[in-house]
């Protein structure tokens, strides 16, 4: 009888203890628009029977609109948040290809621009006001366009524009990792204006007669947005 008086303190304490650690931890969920610079990786080996062009990183624009939903627990003046992202994202990758000989150049863009639907993951360390978040997943793409430019000397000569279509590439699935920094603004114990910034990286679509040529980005900007949730340490 005495035993199962201690255990039974034993487990009491360890509910109390454990109700106070996970006192703040609750529901979570956030919605933000990134707004940011992209610049295009070419990925491959391009074959030539002449003079080899060089390859150039071309600057795009990215944009979007993202929710995370999940759930935060506080360890007190620390918090984990697990969260889902999900949403809408706008999308550059864009290179070029520079031929130069005998006082000319001739320039190749290819630039593809892309609407996506977000779908992956996002761990969040938060600390008081500051969170840093780690996470990936993929992008389905939904429509876009293809773009086509060359110029000659400085000169544009021919520009050609179409939609996009999976069947032009040999994959339709952009994988993504990307990391943020986060500081809220609490104006009620639960709910915060977001600042923020973030950087990422796209595995792009590789191209359908050679899948290990593709064109990538690396992203990098500034978000703001709206969250509700649990102030950890409050």
């Amino acid at each position: 009888m005495n035993k199962i008086k201690k255990l039974s303190l034993v487990f009491l304490f360890i509910l109390a203890a454990n109700m106070k650690v996970f006192a703040a931890s609750g529901f979570e969920v956030a919605l933000s628009v990134p707004l940011g610079a992209s610049f295009g990786i070419f990925t491959g080996e391009i074959t030539t029977t002449g003079i080899a062009p060089a390859i150039n990183s071309e600057i795009g624009f990215d944009s979007g609109v993202h929710a995370q939903i999940g759930y935060m627990f506080d360890f007190g003046g620390f918090g984990l948040s697990l969260l889902g992202d999900l949403g809408y994202s706008y999308d550059s990758y864009r290179y070029s290809l520079s031929i130069s000989g005998f006082g000319n150049e001739m320039k190749l863009y290819r630039n593809l621009y892309l609407h996506s639907f977000q779908l992956g993951v996002l761990p969040k360390f938060n600390f008081g006001n500051f969170a840093l978040g780690i996470g990936g997943g993929v992008k389905i793409p939904i429509s876009g366009t293809i773009e086509m430019k060359e110029t000659y000397n400085g000169s544009e000569s021919n520009n050609q524009k179409t939609d996009y279509k999976s069947s032009y590439f040999g994959s339709n699935i952009i994988g993504y990792i990307k990391a943020t920094f986060d500081y809220s603004l609490f104006f009620t114990d639960n709910m915060a204006f977001v600042l923020g910034a973030y950087i990422g990286y796209d595995i792009g679509l590789s191209d359908k007669t050679d899948k290990d040529t593709r064109v990538d980005s690396f992203d990098v900007g500034a978000q703001l947005g709206f969250k509700f949730g649990p102030r950890p340490g409050y």
